[in-house]
């Protein structure tokens, strides 16, 4: 098994209705990486953090995170330890 598919896996863990989702909300997708949801607002406009989907541009436009783009930042920013 992939490590992006373990950590979709424990994502789904954290909350069950997750599960049912392909891509979460902000709030989520800070609870599942650990970090709040302003620290999330932040690195999105830094160009940091996992890779989002903006619907209806705009200010006002909601801002989603593939769970697979949460899975993938994840795994591409972990550090093995010796």
């Amino acid at each position: 098994m992939s490590s992006i598919t373990q950590i979709i896996e424990e994502i789904n863990k954290i909350n069950p209705k997750f599960k049912q989702l392909i891509a979460l909300n902000q709030k989520q997708a800070a609870d599942c990486i650990g970090v709040s949801s302003s620290t999330l607002e932040s690195w999105r406009r830094e160009g940091l953090g996992p890779s989002y989907i903006k619907m209806n541009r705009g200010k006002r436009g909601r801002v989603l995170y593939p769970k697979i783009a949460i899975a993938e930042w994840l795994a591409s920013n972990s550090i093995k330890t010796a």
